[in-house]
């Protein structure tokens, strides 16, 4: 931590640096009005900004303090410990405007030399390819340089060489890392960085007729703000060109800082982080006067193509005002009301500016036409048939068969027996259950009804399935319906759908895939969990009115399944498509917010909203472990014939529904207790409870809990069960076995 003790006054004597670690090392002499002398350890790129005579204070408690034993400022900044700010990002639906999640961020500025390793990585997935080559990285021992896209190894056999710079910035760059906290052991440590420049020296505007503005920004800002730029001579020879950058650095100072590049993780971007980044270095560059030090910032401006194609920068508070001569966008961030005036006058006055009014991006993507009715399943029945044979088995495997009871015979499988469910257009319905429980089967009827398809595999055995006559399907089942691209690139693919690059992105950015790195790579050369994207972003182009998934996210981690869901039902949300998607993933239910979660299992179908015929009075704590399928074994002195889904009572308010699968027992409270991690009654309870009684297990699953617990009227009395209406209007009745 930095020293407390009484600044003191000073000079800056001598400012130290080296070309070869200026990035991350140097020292600064500062002389004290006493005439202590003092050596600061601190970073070249923050060191080189200030000046030899500047006057300075400075808290340290000894003349050799270390890296974070002191504080330096000038009359104008805080110089010295670097930023350093944590911040929560919370991640919200925009339906409900429920928390989903949150990350915690620490941005801070470069120090070290692996944060500037973790730069070049990050680089890579914007900017490098075989030709271009974005880092120099030298030898100690014996001086030689390099450049390559990761570390390398010195020529010469001396071993792993160090970084030294990058190659597209100037010494005037200073870095803004974004550090993920509380992160997963397989999440990255640095998810994204920003680099702040200069304002450009020059900036001349084309107009729609091709003519230029020149030096355009002196007509809408103060036009003094532009006076001192950051120009060294272009011309000098290579080995004179670190010292033009440093008499450059001297005279430069302006009210306008440069955003030259914010780069975030691919994974992330999607996510916000992209925004969250610039509002970080916003407060960097106001607290610090960044990049110089010497003027206060009044407007950030940034020159970025990739603006037209994503609204981050504008969401973030960005301008556009104009493009440059050679047909880039720029925009500009006001810092204060001097800015913002300036800004709203250009924008108002001016001829071209008015025609766009500061708007660069437009969202291309339009609403589908939505089911004209809701989807409709009555008393619908399926049941599969098959015969198990043994023909072909050897006589070992079949002796092994047979001592399990295994024999020829016919099987039938019932998976829906008389289920009535409605979808209504324009919701998500999120199908749960165990695996084999139907959840595929209930896609494939809906295909079928969508689509006319007569195989047995797509038509119920009995009921019907009203489907709405503009039914425009898409769906996704792994192995079954799924693209072929090939070796089609990602990008390419997409377009070809939507015929518009810009619509292709944002549905590609909804699925979770933001980086151009794999927009242009081939489909074949994807990751698993990449192509079930790229499969998302395809059924999406297709614009349809009921967009089917089988088994969404399943090949994603926690947190990106988590990242991609809230995306896409954002998306679905927004365009007015009716999503059905089958998940095994119960994070992805608190994301995508579901109209409706339908359960499947053991022959029914049904939403878990819906109220059960029956509900079961238990006390707490053990209904609250019901149904959050911490308890699966409900102790009672008798059996019960009642099976299927029953709602679970506590305190006059029906909390959720689990499945009363069987009855196990009888059992003494001895036997019960080697079972306890089922039950959760301890072996007085279970003997004050039997008294000399025997006892029984009700066996309970598939429970969920009710987002919003449902009252009823209780008679006075014991009751076991009570009867469940949907309507307002609920009857009870208190026998044991209703």
């Amino acid at each position: 931590m930095p020293s407390q003790s009484t600044p003191h006054r000073g000079r800056i004597q001598a400012i130290e640096l080296k070309r070869a670690t200026y990035r991350y090392a140097g020292f600064v002499v500062v002389e004290t009005d006493e005439g202590v002398s003092y050596r600061l350890p601190m970073a070249g790129t923050v060191a080189q900004w200030l000046r030899v005579g500047q006057r300075v204070r400075l808290s340290a408690e000894t003349t050799t303090p270390g890296f974070d034993e002191y504080a330096l400022r000038t009359s104008r900044a805080r110089v010295w410990p670097l930023f350093e700010r944590t911040y929560t990002l919370e991640r919200r639906s925009l339906f409900s405007d429920r928390l989903l999640y949150t990350y915690r961020l620490r941005a801070r500025e470069a120090r070290y030399e692996r944060d500037y390793a973790a730069i070049v990585e990050l680089e890579q997935y914007h900017y490098a390819s075989r030709e271009r080559l974005l880092a120099l990285w030298h030898c100690e021992r014996c001086g030689a340089e390099q450049a390559a896209n990761a570390r390398p190894d010195c020529p010469h056999g001396h071993g792993p060489m160090r970084f030294l710079d990058l190659r597209d910035a100037t010494r005037a760059s200073r870095f803004l890392l974004l550090e993920l906290l509380d992160r997963q052991p397989y999440e990255p440590s640095i998810v994204g960085y920003v680099r702040v420049d200069p304002p450009l020296p020059l900036l001349h505007r084309r107009r729609p007729d091709g003519t230029l503005d020149r030096d355009i920004r002196r007509r809408i800002f103060p036009p003094e703000w532009f006076d001192h730029p950051f120009h060294p001579n272009q011309h000098v020879p290579p080995e004179a060109w670190w010292d033009e950058q440093g008499r450059a650095l001297a005279n430069a100072r302006s009210p306008v800082a440069r955003l030259a590049r914010v780069v975030i993780h691919p994974d992330y971007r999607a996510d916000g982080l992209g925004v969250q980044a610039i509002r970080c270095m916003v407060d960097w560059v106001r607290e610090r006067r960044i990049p110089d030090m010497r003027e206060r910032k009044r407007a950030i401006e940034t020159v970025a193509q990739m603006a037209r194609f994503h609204p981050f920068m504008e969401k973030a508070g960005f301008v556009f005002l104009f493009e440059t001569a050679s047909g880039r966008p720029t925009l500009y961030l006001p810092l204060d009301e001097t800015a913002q005036n300036a800004i709203q006058r250009f924008l108002q006055t001016d001829e071209v500016a008015r025609t766009h009014g500061g708007r660069l991006y437009h969202s291309h993507l339009r609403p589908v036409e939505p089911l004209s009715s809701a989807i409709v399943l009555r008393e619908v029945t399926k049941t599969y048939h098959h015969t198990l044979n043994l023909e072909g088995v050897s006589e070992p495997v079949r002796e092994a068969l047979a001592a399990f009871g295994v024999q020829e015979r016919d099987i039938e499988t019932h998976i829906f027996r008389r289920a009535t469910l409605t979808l209504e257009p324009g919701t998500i319905n999120a199908v749960v259950g165990a695996s084999g429980s139907g959840k595929t089967t209930f896609l494939r009827l809906l295909i079928g009804a969508a689509t006319g398809r007569t195989e047995p595999l797509y038509q119920p055995d009995s009921g019907e399935i009203h489907m709405p006559d503009n039914v425009r399907l898409q769906a996704l089942i792994p192995n079954e319906a799924e693209p072929a691209l090939g070796t089609q690139a990602v990008l390419e693919a997409i377009y070809t759908l939507t015929g518009d690059t810009t619509e292709a992105i944002e549905i590609l950015n909804a699925a979770g895939l933001a980086d151009a790195v794999l927009f242009r790579a081939p489909y074949a050369t994807l990751s698993t969990g990449q192509k079930a994207r790229v499969q998302v972003a395809w059924a999406l182009a297709h614009r349809p009115n009921l967009l089917i998934i089988d088994e969404f996210a399943a090949h994603l981690d926690s947190r990106t399944a988590s990242r991609v869901g809230r995306k896409v039902a954002e998306l679905a949300r927004r365009l007015g498509m009716t999503l059905v998607l089958v998940t095994h993933r119960p994070e992805l239910l608190h994301v995508l917010e579901p109209d409706a979660v339908i359960l499947a299992g053991y022959g029914t179908l049904y939403r878990a909203d819906d109220l059960p015929e029956l509900g079961l009075f238990i006390r707490e704590p053990y209904a609250s472990l019901v149904v959050d399928g911490k308890k699966t074994w409900e102790i009672r002195t008798r059996p019960t014939h009642i099976r299927g889904r029953i709602g679970i009572i506590s305190g006059g308010r029906v909390i959720g529904t689990a499945t009363l699968r069987d009855t196990l027992g009888p059992f003494s409270p001895e036997e019960l207790h080697a079972h306890i991690e089922k039950h959760h009654a301890t072996p007085d309870v279970l003997n004050a409870y039997a008294r000399g009684r025997p006892l029984y297990a009700w066996v309970l699953d598939d429970a969920q809990r009710l987002h919003t617990p449902v009252p009823i009227r209780r008679k006075p009395g014991h009751q076991l069960w009570a009867k469940l209406e949907r309507e307002e209007e609920r009857h009870e009745t208190g026998d044991e076995e209703a």
